[in-house]
């Protein structure tokens, strides 16, 4: 992966020895690939499965240099969508072309400046750069990646949308694939010394299982979502108020 970069290649072998599936296991992975493709076309273009190899797009959105003044925040989402793989960038729109309002709440955090341009395409260019050169907040020094890094549908109720369409389609090698996962967010340069917040509460314990380092948890929908809460948590960990992971359960 290149740093300066946002999207990156992932490739698997599913039949190595580390993963050690059978063809017929393999086969049920490439059904179910294929009912997200007959369900989200361009998934193709980011995705495929050959003789027993997996490849496919990812995001991961690092600064490659950063101020040492600033507090640097990695915001690990569950999984990139599709959608947002395609257009090169976190929360692009929504699926119907709308502002997405995640970048609303990290902005009133402090996280990011506001952004609003003719487009999608000019806003989500101008983040991406603002985030790159270590310039959307005088304060923080903003990350974001995900735990899955295998990207999914956007929608919540379309099949193998999300975190839990991750660990249906990869069943078989779930217990790995989440090693793998915690080892690549821990092999960030831009992880030490970071404030690691995720925003599902179950990835959040089993990368805590997995690896012994608590995060913290701020929810992206629903109760204590709003950018105040995740400002909150982020003076209080600032401030040493809060270790990272200390609102965990």
């Amino acid at each position: 992966m290149k740093f300066n970069t946002i999207n990156y290649s992932v490739e698997i072998d599913l039949q190595s020895a580390d993963f050690g599936l059978h063809q017929d296991e393999i086969a049920i992975i490439n059904n179910r690939l294929k009912q997200i493709c007959s369900h989200v076309p361009e998934f193709s273009d980011i995705c495929s499965l050959r003789n027993g190899v997996l490849r496919y797009e990812s995001q991961t959105l690092l600064p490659p240099q950063t101020h040492e003044s600033k507090q640097r925040v990695l915001l690990v989402l569950s999984t990139p969508s599709i959608h947002n793989v395609k257009q090169g960038m976190f929360f692009f729109s929504r699926l119907n072309g709308d502002r997405h309002g995640f970048w609303s709440k990290v902005a009133k955090a402090g996280l990011v400046k506001v952004v609003n341009k003719n487009t999608r395409d000019q806003e989500a260019l101008m983040r991406r750069k603002m985030i790159l050169a270590d310039t959307a907040s005088p304060k923080y020094t903003l990350g974001i990646t995900t735990f899955y890094s295998f990207p999914t549908p956007g929608s919540n109720s379309a099949r193998f949308s999300g975190s839990g369409g991750v660990e249906t389609l990869f069943e078989p090698i779930l217990k790995h694939l989440q090693q793998m996962e915690s080892a690549r967010i821990l092999s960030y340069p831009f992880t030490d010394g970071t404030i690691m917040v995720f925003t599902r509460k179950r990835l959040l314990k089993r990368f805590y299982k997995i690896t012994g380092i608590k995060p913290s948890y701020w929810p992206i929908r629903g109760e204590n979502s709003s950018g105040r809460e995740l400002g909150n948590l982020l003076a209080k960990a600032g401030k040493g108020e809060i270790k990272s992971g200390s609102l965990l359960f």
